[in-house]
């Protein structure tokens, strides 16, 4: 999805940093973007690394001029049942999915409340709001999420800056590449729209949230779900 971010913002006109932890993940994404025929500036850090994240935006102020767009969409997803989930993986997910959130919305906000001005888009999840089994580590992240997202918008809107929040529902990405056979099949029965949503759905609503059409809009989690939230069940019932 980072991709696709990139590419609907840089269609808008904007200057794009693309950020990840590996330096070979940056380089083909700005290869991809290239081939697009979009030029975007490449940044490696880690995101919850505050050590790392401060000098950067630091930087990228001095050279840019400013920080007017946050997209914070970094996150891992292990799988496995609670009882048997190692403590390490538990925190990391944490780490990644919400200090990583946290620590880059600050750095961000530093910059966009002396400008007084700035949007924040914080990747979420449906899994914040509804429980998976073997995703216990996800979902609490991403419920910290929504519930930071939240916080950070009524602290922040006094002086000019919104957050908000995306929960994507499936999405086609290698994220959930494993989701093959009778599991894609059960997993797409449970959304209404019978289909997976594609990453440039939901760079759109990235899009629409940093924009002014989105002025009046803070601390609103936006789930992006084909019906997934709203869904009770699905009786055997053909419409005439």
């Amino acid at each position: 999805m980072g991709v696709e971010f990139c590419t609907a913002f840089a269609r808008e006109g904007a200057q794009v940093v693309l950020a990840d932890w590996s330096e070979g993940s940056v380089k083909v994404a700005c290869e991809t973007l290239a081939s697009r025929g979009y030029a975007v500036h490449p940044l490696v850090i880690d995101v919850a690394d505050e050590n790392t994240v401060r000098p950067a935006f630091d930087r990228l102020v001095r050279e840019l001029g400013s920080i007017d767009v946050l997209v914070n969409g970094a996150g891992i997803r292990p799988v496995g049942v609670s009882l048997d989930q190692p403590l390490a993986d538990f925190e990391a997910t944490l780490r990644i999915n919400v200090t990583g959130v946290f620590i880059c919305a600050r750095e961000a906000g530093r910059h966009m409340l002396v400008q007084r001005s700035g949007s924040i888009i914080n990747i979420a999840s449906v899994n914040g709001v509804r429980g998976v089994t073997g995703m216990a580590a996800y979902c609490a992240s991403k419920a910290a999420v929504i519930s930071l997202t939240q916080t950070l918008a009524s602290e922040w809107a006094p002086h000019g800056v919104r957050v908000n929040a995306i929960l994507p529902a499936q999405v086609e990405t290698p994220m959930i590449a494993e989701q093959v056979g009778a599991e894609r099949v059960r997993r797409e029965e449970r959304i209404p729209l019978g289909r997976y949503g594609k990453p440039a759905e939901i760079a759109a609503a990235a899009c629409f949230l940093a924009s002014d059409a989105a002025s009046f809009i803070t601390g609103h989690p936006l789930a992006l779900d084909g019906g997934y939230l709203a869904f009770g069940f699905r009786p055997a019932v053909t419409p005439s």
